[in-house]
């Protein structure tokens, strides 16, 4: 049921949700990873439903967030990971959260700050919302390269979560493991319940209806080019196959410059790559340290490509009936079989683009998601009996309308007593309804 405020801003049981970032890209926010999975939650959420509220802490404007449900709060935010990760603005972070504002959840994509989050909001402001969360990243000691890491810190803002979203399986069996030589078996326990699955699928209409027959024989490295991806093992193949046959090339989008004869760097926007993949022959996905699901290699099969991977369990959770490589020997082995015989490289990339088609739309993940943020909302507090609630329904009743802002001027509360709760109870009356905008608005409608 949709009602209106006026001839546009819709009434609803509004759920807000203050989203906090992982941003390690600045120099180009629109290509930085969070950027880019926020923006597949919030489009894939609100096919959905209508009646989410977001506000994303950000550093500045990204106008590909610019949802008619989103409000972008700025805040100066580092990005080389190890001092993003050791940085919190308590400060600026209050102002922010101001109580002229609501939040009901918190959706933290940066456990390293969701403890010091958490702080703030509960002990300084009015606001108690639940948390959840989405890492992206965790720093293992087998892969951060840097001398001090924040693998603890990790640890302890998952912990004040309700739920985390993670990759795959086989990066959550790393983060338990590493936990284990830290943290009480009781923990680890309990962070094995907060730590959730969710694959990185594919917007159903990013896929291709059919693969294309290719002319030009292009292997595609669409990885970063760096030492937890293998690359330097990866070219190491490619210079062998090189020396036996020259009728290839390799294409790197990710690589600033070509350091082989072979290799190709062309990079463009969105729909230039997706282009440029859909031109590719076949494509590899190497072994990695980290153990995430790999989004280089759905953006891949999603537009024709067939791949060739690694055999290891993160692969296997994406598509267990995929072309495996052990070593670097049958790499090559495998490279040069499937560069041979166009008619077996056609076969797989059907398949393997039948098997993304109706297998690993993002979207049936997210509507689990979407049914976990009812089930989170439902567990916020609420009050049981209070003159002061009576007084606040009054007055929504009485005027019709009350911003958020008007209320709290009435009430003239100090961060001890606690809007969440209320905000909570009001929103269950049948009659109190919320506003589809930034700033709260509390409306009576009488029901028929």
């Amino acid at each position: 049921m949709s009602l209106y405020f006026d001839d546009e801003v819709k009434l609803k049981k509004t759920i807000r949700i203050l989203v906090y970032p992982n941003i390690t890209f600045g120099k180009d926010l629109e290509k930085d990873s969070y950027i880019q999975v926020i923006k597949k939650h919030i489009k894939l959420l609100n096919d959905i439903r209508d009646d989410l509220w977001f506000y994303l802490i950000l550093p500045k404007e990204v106008p590909s967030l610019a949802f008619d449900n989103v409000s972008q709060l700025y805040l100066d935010l580092p990005t080389h990971p190890p001092t993003m990760r050791a940085h919190f603005d308590t400060q600026v972070i209050k102002w922010l959260c101001s109580k002229e504002l609501d939040f009901d959840l918190v959706m933290s994509h940066l456990p390293e700050h969701t403890y010091d989050l958490k702080n703030v909001l509960y002990n300084v402001t009015n606001h108690i919302p639940k948390f959840f969360g989405y890492c992206h990243w965790f720093d293992l000691k087998k892969v951060a390269n840097w001398p001090m890491n924040s693998f603890k810190k990790n640890i302890l803002g998952l912990l004040e979560m309700d739920r985390c979203y993670l990759n795959t399986e086989s990066q959550k069996k790393l983060v338990l493991d590493e936990a284990k030589e830290t943290f009480s078996d009781e923990t680890i326990s309990k962070l094995d319940k907060i730590l959730t699955v969710q694959h990185l699928g594919v917007d159903i209409k990013d896929v291709v209806n059919d693969i294309k027959r290719v002319e030009e024989k292009i292997i595609v490295f669409n990885h970063r080019p760096d030492t937890y991806k293998h690359y330097k093992e990866f070219l190491k193949v490619c210079d062998k196959l090189y020396e036996q046959r020259q009728d290839f090339k390799v294409w790197v989008p990710l690589a600033n410059k070509p350091d082989r004869e072979y290799i190709i760097t062309e990079s463009g926007d969105k729909d230039f790559y997706y282009k440029k993949l859909q031109d590719c022959y076949i494509g590899y996905s190497p072994k990695q340290t980290y153990g995430g699901w790999s989004v280089a290699t759905t953006d891949g099969m999603m537009n024709g490509v067939p791949y060739l991977m690694y055999d290891a369990d993160y692969y296997r959770e994406l598509w267990d009936k995929g072309v495996f490589v052990k070593n670097d020997n049958e790499l090559l082995e495998k490279l040069n079989f499937y560069l041979d015989n166009e008619y077996n490289r056609n076969v797989l990339a059907d398949e393997s683009l039948q098997h993304i088609r109706y297998r690993l739309v993002f979207k049936d993940e997210i509507r689990q998601m979407s049914e976990y943020i009812n089930e989170l909302y439902k567990t916020l507090p609420t009050v049981k009996k209070s003159e002061k609630l009576k007084e606040i329904i009054s007055w929504i009743k009485k005027e019709g309308s009350i911003t958020k802002k008007e209320i709290m001027k009435r009430l003239g509360w100090g961060v001890g007593i606690k809007w969440t709760q209320y905000r909570h109870t009001l929103l269950t009356n049948p009659n109190i309804y919320d506003t589809m905008t930034k700033d709260p608005v509390y409306n009576w409608v009488e029901l028929n």
